[in-house]
């Protein structure tokens, strides 16, 4: 029988849904029932969630194997109001009312690591696609990225003290994209390596969701491709599996559906909550879905989606100590962000993943970027192989995946560059060959045989003929 794909919907309750009938299929609440439920994020193997309330009671994790049931419980006091799971489904970021941003590794159900960057109520936090770093931002405007391998934070940045950041989205695809918005309705694509924004989308929004519109922007031609009007304020967002819609849910607890293929109004209007929709998300996409491309951004009130790959269960990687990171070889820049493949190739694990019998097939594709990865995990294997053979200390698992970062980052850059030589290559023979054509027309009009030239020639022709026979 084919796998009921699952939206979840938080308010007044966490509400689970068939996304395709919007059947309800279980319908609960883990947190005190004064307060809403804040949000929530499916676990890698969709078997589990994890919510948090707008009280920061306490964060929670449901087993959805059956009845749904609390199966952990962390940071009771805490105040933690927003979360997300990393890719292996084995650590949690948190943050909320304590300016805090909290690591929770759930193999042990204890705190790996605690972040004080912010000096305000932390709204958003979310992993990379390869758990290398965390980012999150806060009510002061501030956003903040905390590089997992070396322990560093970035300086801050972000769209400033008079706009809190209302929610952020790492990309999935594309390395170091983060988007957010603000409240006033900007969103800002930034190069995560650098925190320089590489976008500013703003003027199409007046107030994020409270203006009633959802707007789809085009992040390859900084355009807005489309604005939706709704009924009724708007507060949470999420792309379908597929990528071709999306559902919005709203202060009067319903949950707009819309195809963005066909038209801009809503395909399916369904009342889900008592309360305002706070959360929306589609469980993570399964290899029969096709992953949202990157080129589109929705806002209103939250952006973008992000997907998960392998399980909560498995053996754990013991994740380094603060003094085993400081002890690299020039270790590259905290916050590289290398592709997903990256991580499976050669059997090399991110930091904060462990082996897990759900975890995704290795790609098996040998163009483009899963090349690089796998040219990229060799030369770093070749380059351990050598340090071990010519004497000195082996190579941690951690420097060797440095190195791998290095080297596939190299790679992914002359790729990119030999792709832009190329099209450059072709544009100006385009070019070139426009010009010339218009030159040749130009002599072939100049040059070329004139008809009434011609029959004026054979007048006088003739006219010579004629006198030269009459005198």
């Amino acid at each position: 029988m084919e796998e009921v794909t699952r939206l979840v919907s938080t308010g007044d309750c966490v509400k689970i849904w068939d996304a395709v009938s919007m059947a309800p299929l279980e319908q609960f609440n883990p947190h005190s029932s004064s307060h809403p439920v804040a949000q929530a994020c499916w676990s890698s193997n969709n078997q589990y969630l994890v919510s948090a309330s707008s009280s920061g009671d306490k964060l929670v994790l449901s087993s959805l194997k059956s009845t749904p049931v609390a199966a952990m419980e962390l940071g009771e006091g805490k105040k933690q109001t927003r979360v997300c799971l990393s890719s292996s489904s084995q650590f949690l970021v948190s943050g909320g009312l304590d300016h805090g941003v909290h690591i929770w590794d759930l193999k042990t159900k204890r705190l790996h690591r605690s972040l004080k960057d912010h000096k305000e109520e932390v709204t958003c936090v979310s992993f990379n696609a390869n758990d290398s770093y965390v980012a999150s931002g806060s009510t002061s405007g501030d956003l903040v990225l905390h590089s997992l391998t070396t322990n560093l934070s970035s300086k801050a940045f972000g769209h400033g003290g008079n706009q809190p950041v209302h929610d952020l989205r790492m990309s999935p695809l594309k390395r170091s994209l983060l988007g957010s918005v603000s409240d006033s309705g900007t969103v800002v694509l930034w190069d995560a390596n650098t925190q320089k924004a590489l976008h500013v989308f703003d003027g199409a929004h007046k107030a994020v969701g409270l203006d009633k519109k959802i707007v789809c922007y085009d992040t390859a031609s900084k355009i807005v491709l489309r604005s939706i009007r709704v009924d009724s304020p708007l507060t949470a967002v999420d792309f379908t599996p597929d990528g071709t819609g999306l559902v919005v849910g709203s202060t009067q607890g319903k949950i707009y559906h819309y195809d963005l293929r066909n038209s801009s109004a809503p395909i399916r209007i369904t009342a889900a909550h008592k309360t305002s929709v706070t959360c929306l998300r589609f469980q993570g996409n399964s290899s029969k879905h096709k992953v949202p491309t990157e080129d589109c951004v929705v806002t209103s009130p939250s952006i973008g989606r992000q997907a998960s790959s392998s399980s909560l269960e498995g053996e754990p990687q013991t994740p380094p100590t603060a003094s085993q990171t400081t002890n690299h070889i020039q270790p590259p820049p905290p916050f590289f962000t290398p592709e997903l493949s990256l991580r499976r190739a050669n059997g090399i694990q991110a930091q904060l993943s462990y082996e897990s019998p759900f975890q995704a097939a290795p790609p098996t594709s040998t163009s483009g970027p899963a090349l690089c990865a796998a040219v990229s995990s060799s030369l770093s294997q070749n380059i351990s192989e050598v340090v071990g053979q010519a004497g000195a200390a082996p190579l941690t698992s951690l420097q060797i995946h440095f190195i791998q970062n290095m080297i596939h980052e190299t790679l992914e850059e002359f790729r990119d560059a030999c792709h832009r030589d190329i099209v450059n290559l072709q544009v100006e023979m385009v070019r070139q060959f426009y010009i010339q054509l218009n030159e040749i027309h130009g002599l072939i009009e100049k040059y070329s045989v004139n008809e009434s030239l011609v029959e004026e020639v054979e007048k006088l022709r003739e006219e010579n003929r004629r006198l030269k026979t009459n005198y």
